[in-house]
């Protein structure tokens, strides 16, 4: 598999295709939004004008985009990716949705022989970056055998999750476990700020403890410098805490650190959207009283 089409260049999908432009595949790009390609094409890649053109003739094609609505209908749609793949061929997407929607994409795969993988992933810009991304596999098992070559200089970890939807089952469970976990550090920060404590030296603290992660001291320290440039937006975490309270409802399940959380990402859009989910201190701070 060395034709491959990649679309979607945001934070994510830019720097996952130029890690694939690295390892030698031949890469043909798309974005919603003209302008992204500039710098792949400089490095190698050829821009398609078309979710259709990016899939024509190519042995694979991989997505990155923003919600299940764009999935839907960049694979779908008119001049879309299913009017381009031919039999045989495979789509994978690493797009966190809700899991009826590789479902749906599965199964209008299968009328063309299409081979269809999901693969939401888990680590921010800087995984993506360095090819550390863990990936959550949902999909036939021997397909996803065919398709490591493609997926190993993208991730440390790849994990088959089973059949297609549990990948995308996974992706929730993980972020809304990040979530709930991280708010938790914003307040309970923000208690110790307010009791006089030192930033720094809560950071030491927690990071040397049974509490240390590789997130906690990214968002710990992002907290500190007030450095909200997204890595993980705030407005795409609302958008899978949203997913997840679906699927709650769907599975008729009453989750309260999910409601909670829901509410939080709700009210915050409109102060901090765009800014990284670490962001969410200072809506903290605001509820609290203990803005600078």
């Amino acid at each position: 598999m060395k034709q491959i089409g990649f679309l979607g260049l945001g934070i994510m999908g830019s720097r996952m295709s130029k890690r694939l432009l690295d390892a030698g595949f031949e890469i043909t790009v798309w974005n919603r939004t003209p302008g992204k390609a500039q710098d792949l094409v400089r490095a190698g890649a050829k821009e398609a004008k078309t979710p259709k053109e990016a899939s024509s003739n190519k042995d694979a094609v991989l997505t990155m985009l923003a919600d299940p609505h764009s999935v839907l209908q960049t694979v779908l749609g008119q001049n879309g990716i299913i009017e381009g793949l031919s039999k045989g061929s495979l789509l994978i997407d690493f797009t966190t949705v809700d899991p009826a929607t590789p479902q749906k994409i599965n199964d209008a795969l299968k009328t063309k022989g299409v081979r269809f993988l999901e693969s939401p992933v888990t680590g921010s810009k800087p995984a993506a970056e360095s090819g550390e991304l863990v990936l959550m596999v949902g999909g036939d098992p021997q397909v996803l055998e065919e398709a490591n070559p493609i997926l190993k200089p993208l991730s440390k970890k790849i994990v088959h999750m089973g059949p297609v939807s549990s990948g995308a089952r996974m992706k929730l469970v993980n972020n809304l476990i990040i979530a709930g976990s991280m708010q938790a550090l914003f307040e309970g920060l923000t208690l110790g700020k307010k009791g006089g404590l030192n930033h720094e030296a809560m950071l030491e603290v927690l990071t040397s403890s049974a509490l240390s992660s590789f997130l906690l001291k990214m968002k710990g320290i992002a907290v500190m410098d007030r450095d909200f440039n997204p890595n993980f937006s705030v407005k795409h975490m609302a958008k899978d805490i949203h997913l997840a309270m679906e699927e709650a409802h769907h599975q008729c399940l009453s989750l309260s650190q999910l409601a909670t959380n829901h509410a939080l990402y709700e009210a915050a859009m409109a102060q901090v959207g765009n800014e990284d989910f670490s962001a969410l201190i200072k809506v903290t701070e605001k509820v609290s009283g203990t803005e600078n």
